[in-house]
């Protein structure tokens, strides 16, 4: 049974291939000497071998921590900052950045190659021979995943195995419907908790996968055509392409039933064009990292427009004030507060940041402002924090903030999010230059470009400006900043 297919190439593994490769990988990472607790890290694009390490941890108890793979290497010093893999898998185009990162860190005891010395492992290696069982094995730590959190610089989001199993359950019967003759389509990031979560129940329902590296409309239409595709995950972005590309009607999309978009909150536009053209149910889900993934979603067929439908069984979610942090009623619209099983335990050595997020009654605050009305049903509105929002990424403003100020010619810097109908929001900079600066806006984008990845972008352009608003204590006021476009 085939488990995985390479769009690109038509590579492809099967289930028992899967097995067996994580067995001898989960073999050759004890030979190294990793044990529970031990960090391993995944630097690498969507592929066939993903997985791989991913369920080797899993046997041997011992952490994951995919990263980004399009992070600079000051990002990928941040990411691991805390958790230090002893033991990183990438791939041939990756592995001079990860080398790098190898130098100048002293915790990487080994780099795995999928293009190089992982094939080793899989052709020649042993096979693991037992798995230990733990008693308590809920309250471990599977898995760390990069989040931006409510505020500053990206966290590591610790789940743990009661997180992921919980997580997965409710996809597997509630939330996603697969079978084993089902085929899903790997385009979102592995890395991402949204994408690593889907693919860990495509594989739970025997299902395949159809990886795709990177959105490619023609590639993408192919897939679901071919594969007879019935449910789409997708994030905005492609829900637009969907209901505006013209290259959509060349393809017959007749096995299309379900739609459940998520990372970020879908227009009521685009949701009425791609119920009537799919003649389908449009779901949203609404969740984060920290909440592990969906905490709201549409369950049954029918979508109230702009809901995210209601929570999920085993999540508990109050609105409340964000002044009095008072309980609010319905349709009072207020800060979004989560409680379950499926919440992280922490961010990974940040416990002040883990105080200001979970508070004393296990609840967790998002951050974002939304309402439920007399049905029950959930609508976000807006957010408290200033997160800017691009495509399915979280963009902290402070990260791009620190990268320009430290350039010779920026004095001072603020960043926001300018709305935009595609992207939902797009990093735009206000910049303080130096006196007789010569600095261009082209110059303040191409200096962002060279030390930071794609999605943080300054995508919505620079603005000079004399000063930038702040109150008596020094802090920014981005609200300010938003009433000046």
């Amino acid at each position: 049974m085939i488990a995985m297919i390479d769009k690109i190439n038509n590579e492809r593994i099967s289930y028992r291939e899967l097995f067996v490769a994580s067995l001898k990988t989960a073999r050759k990472l004890k030979d190294l000497g990793i044990k529970e607790g031990d960090v391993i890290g995944i630097v690498s694009d969507n592929r066939l071998e993903y997985f791989v390490p991913v369920l080797a941890c899993f046997y041997l108890r011992a952490i994951i921590h995919p990263t980004n793979s399009s992070y600079h290497i000051s990002e990928l010093k941040q990411a691991y900052s805390n958790s230090k893999p002893k033991i990183i898998f990438t791939s041939n185009d990756k592995m001079e950045k990860v080398a790098q990162l190898q130098n100048e860190t002293d915790y990487i005891k080994e780099i795995i190659n999928f293009d190089n010395n992982y094939l080793d492992i899989v052709k020649g290696g042993a096979i693991l021979e037992s798995i230990e069982k733990s008693s308590d094995c809920d309250k471990k730590t599977a898995a760390i995943v990069s989040s931006s959190g409510t505020t500053g610089h990206p966290k590591s989001v610790v789940l743990t195995q009661g997180n992921l199993k919980f997580i997965m359950r409710n996809s597997k019967y509630l939330i996603l419907s697969y079978s084993s003759e089902s085929t899903g389509i790997g385009i979102l990031p592995f890395y991402h908790i949204f994408g690593l979560m889907q693919t860990m129940t495509i594989l739970n329902c025997r299902a395949k996968t159809v990886i795709l590296s990177k959105f490619e409309p023609v590639s993408f239409c192919e897939i679901i055509e071919k594969y007879n595709v019935h449910l789409l995950l997708i994030v905005p972005t492609i829900a637009d392409f969907l209901a505006k590309h013209p290259i959509v009607d060349k393809y017959n999309f007749k096995s299309v039933n379900d739609i459940v978009c998520a990372g970020a909150a879908l227009g009521y536009e685009i949701q009425t064009i791609l119920e009537k053209k799919f003649n389908c149910a449009v779901r949203q889900v609404y969740g984060m990292t920290e909440t592990g993934v969906a905490t709201v979603c549409v369950l049954g067929k029918k979508c109230k427009l702009g809901s995210c439908g209601t929570p999920v069984p085993g999540v508990e979610i109050e609105v409340i004030d964000a002044q009095t942090k008072n309980t609010l009623g319905p349709n009072e619209p207020g800060e979004i507060c989560v409680k379950s099983v499926q919440v992280m335990k922490e961010y990974l050595g940040n416990p002040e940041a883990t105080r200001a997020t979970i508070d004393e009654r296990g609840f967790l605050h998002t951050g974002d402002i939304g309402y439920f009305d007399e049905d029950g049903d959930f609508f976000i509105v807006d957010r408290l924090k200033d997160l800017i929002k691009y495509k399915s990424f979280q963009v902290p403003p402070a990260e791009l903030e620190d990268v320009l100020k430290s350039h010779s010619e920026i004095t001072d810097a603020g960043v926001i999010g300018v709305p935009d109908e595609r992207a939902g929001e797009l990093p735009m900079a206000f910049v303080v230059k130096v006196k007789n600066s010569k600095l261009s806006e082209q110059n303040v984008i191409d200096y962002v470009a060279e030390r930071i990845s794609v999605h943080k972008q300054l995508h919505g352009g620079v603005r000079f400006v004399d000063d930038l608003p702040k109150n008596s204590t020094g802090k920014l006021l981005r609200k300010k900043l938003r009433e000046m476009l």
